[in-house]
């Protein structure tokens, strides 16, 4: 069978049979792509196993210490063969057969697109057409390799939400790149929502949501930032989410320092452009399916 010169990179942390299956549901895609590589985190030796066992073929990276989704991604990436680099969590994978048929079509078609993005959510496919983003999906895009490298990368949190697709759509905004939807580019994030968010997570989300303005913003435009947070905070109130968010505020100041040597501000102009793209999406023309795309 022929492959598409796509890498395809997870990273992966404890959770054995997700990435079974996720890592089963690429390698029988059609056409598959060239290559595929799992960072394993923490030396976690469960999932070591498994690729060891079952999927022989993967590329496997390691490390002993904790990197994060985010630092995992960044070797990843750093290893990837090709220019096209598709990205999924280790519970996000392919809803169609023909997904890097899809990913190969729609970057031929935006030559200049620094970043796909993909759907997984109804909402993000209803309206057939490829839009400019702000923002990337976190559980399914395409990175290209040359654009990424323009970027300082992830950083590399424990726990990354709010700050990971973020930051690094940002980055790449500032740098003139361009962050294509593709609504039949589509995923399937395989988790079920909390109705809560446990203490842990919520305090880093808070806390991460004061470390991007921090790191990206220029000084004067950090009460922008402080506003956000405000906002972050309200919402948490508002739907009573209380739980570590006391300590989320607390540990503000050391997550702050702690990640300095991360920071690279981008040009105002340049981060007023991308405020104003996060509030309405531009479209960039109307978007079909391929004739051999059938969607779980």
């Amino acid at each position: 069978m022929d492959v598409v010169p796509v890498s395809v990179i997870i990273p992966a942390w404890r959770r054995v049979d997700i990435l079974r299956k996720t890592l089963g549901v690429i390698s029988r895609c059609d056409p598959p792509p060239a290559e595929i590589l799992v960072h394993v985190d923490g030396g976690e030796q469960e999932v070591l196993r498994l690729l060891e066992a079952e999927f022989p073929a993967v590329k496997v990276l390691r490390s002993q210490q904790v990197l994060g989704p985010g630092g995992s991604r960044n070797r990843l990436i750093a290893a990837a063969r090709h220019e096209l680099v598709a990205n999924f969590d280790d519970d996000s994978y392919p809803r169609h057969s023909d997904y890097f048929a899809r990913v190969m079509d729609t970057a031929t078609r935006f030559p200049e697109a620094a970043m796909i993005s993909a759907a997984s959510m109804e909402s993000e496919w209803r309206r057939p057409e490829y839009l400019n983003l702000a923002v990337s999906s976190g559980c399914g895009c395409v990175f290209r390799k040359s654009w990424f490298a323009k970027t300082t990368g992830f950083v590399p949190l424990p726990i990354a939400y709010a700050m990971e697709e973020v930051d690094v759509s940002l980055q790449l905004h500032a740098l003139g790149g361009k962050i294509v939807h593709d609504p039949f580019l589509r995923v399937l994030h395989d988790r079920m929502l909390p109705d809560v968010v446990d203490a842990t997570t919520n305090a880093h989300i808070l806390a991460n949501t004061a470390l991007l303005p921090y790191l990206r913003y220029p000084e004067w435009l950090w009460l922008a930032g402080a506003c956000q947070m405000l906002r972050r905070v309200v919402f948490l109130l508002c739907h009573g989410w209380t739980s570590g968010l006391l300590e989320g505020l607390r540990m503000i100041p050391d997550h702050l320092a702690r990640y300095k040597q991360h920071r690279k501000n981008v040009t105002s102009p340049a981060l007023l452009r991308w405020l104003l793209l996060k509030q309405r999406a531009t479209s960039l023309g109307a978007a079909s399916p391929l004739p051999t795309s059938t969607f779980l």
